[in-house]
């Protein structure tokens, strides 16, 4: 979608075969358009097959290849008929030239001078002509493309006029009316014109005491309009600057109609009612380029552009996630039989919760890849073009934040619901939304350092490490010692801060003694279960922090 690309205001673009599917007229206001745009600083490079000539005429430069993809001609687009004929070659009369160029690389027209004449040989033609086509000028930058001509220009705001024609004529009389001009006026600008603008315009287009223009008198005073800015762009170039009297004076009229209008003056002092128009008609701005350049807009506005987004994005991946729910509820379910049926385990044993959270942790970090590591070209490309990285980073980790209490939901829900245990959901439920939270940034930080295809792997490996292994209940008596390996369990274990606080719940709840597993663990001075969940949100909020860092400063030669 060439709409979308634009949108990243990008300066180079490039279009794989564009006009293709599309009419010869459209296809020449694409390509028009995209002529246009190269006045704003943006280079276009686009792959084009059986272009009109007149199309391939508006390119600056081509460059055509031959068998096996060797060139056979760069330069300008309209020096390229010159060079073959200079080759040997005759384009025959009303022959499309751009059809022509294909057919001789083709080996499908002959060549005067050489009677055994073979494709392959252009390629050596153009080496050796090359130095002469540049000496000649018929190179980059030295010969640009045309320019639209009048005929053109025309038919191209006809087209455009004829498909926009219906929303003009609101009540389909074939003519616009006072009303309809005055809405016009309205949705273009924003601005409610005044009856007295609105009757001068219809005078402009129809003559004096119009009631109504028809569709021919409507493109007639827009097509001159355009003459008239390019007149303004023109006086801008060479340096003279015209005065508001002066820009005003380009769209006034006389008694004589329409027709004289454009050529005709209106001194300020004529009549009262051209002072009136002096003060009401808007002028030309000397830049006519001034509307296309934008600012970009603040780290706050993009936030709020952004979430709207990842809103939509979040939505769009329903059928993934529900696939992944599905996946995520029948491990709930083989854990909650396995461990209440086959292993007889209470819901309290540190045994099984330490299951629960590694199984979950690894789940939902799992899930959490997709935050940042699909689109990442489209990533790279936005943030070169000016897109705030804090406001696009928030804007993932709020979205992130519907996934974490939704997925801890569900899967601490069906496992209670088949276990049965007589205590409040919510004391069961909240270790396992702080659980998610910090595997949630183990998925984040993971995604911004290794490449997609490995991600799954490596989280899997870095969640097991730090909930089975460093969080194992049979080792937690050995690593928390208060020396450096209690510290690296702290800092790095996720299960050993949920499974503590699950277990503080279900002391309170079913009265049974503490475990020694977890010693002396109130860092916080707040309560075994406090301190647990400090414990948990300080590792998802530092994990985030390095995942931003990563987002932000790897794959820079990518973010230009």
């Amino acid at each position: 979608n060439i709409g979308l690309e634009l949108a990243a205001q990008p300066t180079v673009l490039f279009l794989d075969e564009p006009t293709s599917g599309l009419d010869s007229t459209a296809s020449l206001a694409i390509v028009a358009s995209l002529k246009r745009l190269t006045s704003l600083g943006m280079t276009s490079i686009m792959v084009v097959h059986q272009p009109r000539f007149s199309v391939f005429t508006l390119f600056d430069d081509v460059l055509l290849l031959g068998k096996g993809g060797s060139t056979v001609y760069l330069g300008s687009s309209e020096g390229a008929k010159h060079y073959f004929e200079a080759c040997g070659f005759e384009c025959p009369p009303n022959e499309n030239a751009a059809d022509w160029f294909m057919d001789v690389i083709a080996g499908e027209v002959r060549n005067v001078r050489l009677p055994h004449f073979k494709p392959a040989m252009l390629v050596g033609m153009w080496r050796e002509h090359e130095s002469d086509v540049v000496a000649r000028g018929h190179t980059l930058c030295e010969d640009f493309g045309r320019e639209l001509d009048e005929a053109e220009e025309r038919a191209l705001l006809a087209g455009r006029l004829r498909d926009e024609w219906q929303s003009i004529d609101v009540n389909s009389n074939g003519t616009v009316e006072a009303m309809e001009l005055k809405m016009l006026l309205q949705k273009c600008s924003k601005v409610n014109a005044s009856d007295e603008v609105v009757t001068d315009l219809m005078e402009r287009m129809a003559g004096r005491g119009a009631m109504r223009v028809t569709k021919d008198q409507f493109l007639d005073f827009m097509y001159s309009l355009s003459g008239d800015l390019a007149r303004h762009a023109a006086a801008e170039a060479e340096g003279h600057h015209m005065n508001p009297v002066q820009e005003t004076n380009a769209f006034s009229i006389d008694e004589e109609g329409p027709e004289s209008s454009m050529e005709s003056n209106i001194k300020p002092a004529d009549s009262k009612l051209s002072s009136r128009r002096l003060q009401n008609v808007s002028t030309v701005p000397l830049d006519p380029h001034a509307a296309l350049r934008r600012e970009t807009p603040s780290a706050v506005v993009q936030y709020r552009i952004l979430l709207l987004r990842a809103l939509i994005q979040w939505w769009r991946l329903n059928r993934q996630r529900a696939l992944f729910l599905g996946a995520l509820v029948f491990g709930a379910i083989v854990l909650a039989i396995l461990d209440g049926t086959i292993l007889d385990l209470a819901v309290h044993d540190i045994y099984c919760l330490n299951n629960l959270h590694t199984s979950f942790a690894i789940l939902f970090s799992i899930f959490c890849l997709q935050v940042f590591g699909t689109n990442r070209p489209g990533f790279w490309r936005e943030s070169s073009s000016g897109m705030s990285i804090t406001a696009y980073f928030l804007s993932k980790v709020s979205v992130n934040a519907f996934d974490i209490l939704l997925q801890a939901y569900l899967f601490s829900a069906v496992y209670l619901l088949i276990r049965q245990p007589k205590m409040p959901f919510w004391l069961f439920f909240l270790p396992f939304v702080l659980t998610a939270f910090a595997a949630s940034g183990w998925g984040f930080f993971i995604s911004t350092i290794v490449p997609p295809r490995h991600g799954p792997f490596m989280v899997s490996l870095v969640v097991f490490i730090c909930c089975a292994l460093l969080g194992n209940p049979a080792s937690l008596r050995t690593f928390l010692d208060g020396g450096f390996t209690e510290v690296l369990v702290g800092i790095f274990s996720i299960s050993r801060w949920g499974v503590e606080m699950n277990h503080d719940t279900c002391r309170e709840t079913f009265d049974i003694p503490p475990s020694s597993v977890f010693g002396h663990s109130d860092y916080f001075a707040a309560g075994h279960w406090y301190s647990a969940a400090i414990s948990l949100l300080l590792i998802g909020l530092a994990l985030r922090a390095a995942a931003f860092l990563g987002l932000k400063f790897m794959h820079r030669d990518k973010q230009v």
